[in-house]
């Protein structure tokens, strides 16, 4: 292909671009086939990077790094919501303006540009050209392109490279547009159920019975607390207890279902029919919680901030798993008696003055020790339970 027109190099790649690569659903392999593209264009590329802002909630960008000798690397830029973005490199002036630049960095004056562009020259490159990839929303996306070769990018090399600029954008955006429907199911929805939802199984009602470890959990003196501290403070707490449950429940193999205020609703679902050593895992979930908020709790109580406090019950059983809702709004969640089992169990936690108790069908699993508490009549259930709680829990 290096032996042909740039005309003839543009429509070839642009042909591959709107065609074959739509169909590489991996970014790597699509990142990977895009550089062998360019070079077999005659390209002397040794730097290639995409730039895509993200919805994430705690990362604010992602971006493909290939590069020479090193092959190909994915990065994550997080930013603290309280410090202000430094502007630091032209992919920014892509995003803001939608302004394509070049930088011949042999020959350019460097003092008062981006610090970035003094690194390049310092590690051999020559040339760095940004383009800024025109989205269907209005917004600009970035591909910025590198060499080492002296005397940098010939002029053919430009023309093919911004003669490649829309396709390129067309492309880009369908994987940015594939990878944000997937990162908002997973952070709004959850990981197995979003991947359900994106797979079609959206329609009202929709779903299957299931066998599942529910586990619920919830803070305890919330309401009154709500009404004494500042909202700030308040989101502070309910994000640092939040947190420590998320992490507990993932680590395990749980998937949250959903945050219900201050509740929070998760499932464990067995593996090769395995439950013991799933409801095992959700015990152990509960403990590393609990433990967590004690740590966590003697900091706080260090620097005057109230304590957290919260009951998790955990019961085994048939549930149903898929969609329920109204006419333009779903959920994806599970419903049925055992569910409201579990809820039972961590209301009964404030009662009996336990932080973990877990139903008779979790104990008959042999998940560890156990105490038998007492068997109790709980709101809504009608059959009496039988209620044990973790002898080494908080």
């Amino acid at each position: 292909m290096g032996d042909d027109s740039p005309v003839q190099n543009i429509q070839s790649l642009t042909d591959w671009l709107l065609s074959d690569a739509r169909l590489l659903n991996d970014t790597a392999a699509l990142d990977q086939a895009i550089v062998d593209k360019i070079h077999e264009a005659g390209i002397p590329l040794t730097r290639y990077t995409t730039g895509v802002p993200s919805l994430h909630p705690q990362v604010n960008s992602f971006s493909t790094l290939w590069e020479k000798d090193k092959g190909l690397s994915f990065r994550e830029y997080r930013q603290n919501p309280n410090v202000p973005m430094k502007r630091t490199s032209p992919i920014f002036v892509a995003y803001d303006t939608g302004r394509s630049q070049r930088f011949h960095l042999e020959t350019m004056d460097l003092e008062g540009e981006y610090e970035l562009l003094q690194e390049f020259r310092e590690n051999g490159l020559t040339d760095y050209v940004v383009l800024a990839l025109p989205f269907s929303d209005g917004s600009f996306k970035a591909m910025s392109f590198a060499t080492d070769r002296p005397g940098g990018f010939s002029k053919t090399d430009l023309e093919i490279l911004h003669g490649l600029r829309l396709p390129l954008a067309t492309t880009i955006e369908i994987r940015y547009l594939r990878h944000l429907a997937n990162l908002l199911m997973e952070t709004y929805v959850g990981h197995v159920a979003g991947r359900r939802v994106l797979n079609g199984e959206i329609k009202r009602g929709s779903g299957e019975n299931i066998q599942a470890v529910i586990w619920f959990c919830d803070l305890k003196g919330f309401t009154n607390l709500s009404e004494k501290l500042e909202a700030p403070v308040l989101i502070d707490y309910l994000n640092t207890y939040l947190e420590i449950i998320e992490a507990a429940i993932t680590s395990h193999g749980g998937e949250i279902l959903k945050f219900i205020g201050d509740a929070v609703l998760a499932i464990f679902q067995p593996s090769n029919s395995d439950e013991t050593e799933t409801a095992r895992a959700a015990l152990e979930a509960a403990m590393q919680a609990q433990n967590e908020i004690s740590n966590v709790n003697q900091e706080r109580v260090n620097q005057n901030l109230p304590a957290i406090a919260c009951g998790i019950g955990i019961h085994y059983g048939d549930v149903h798993y898929g969609n329920v809702g109204g006419m333009k709004r779903l959920d994806f969640t599970v419903i049925g008696p055992a569910v409201n089992l579990a809820s039972r169990l961590e209301s009964l936690t404030r009662d009996l003055g336990q932080s973990i108790l877990v139903s008779s069908t979790i104990a008959d699993l042999d998940v560890g020790q156990l105490q038998e508490l007492g068997t109790f009549k709980l709101k809504g259930i009608e059959t009496e339970e039988t209620v044990f709680a973790p002898l080494t829990a908080p």
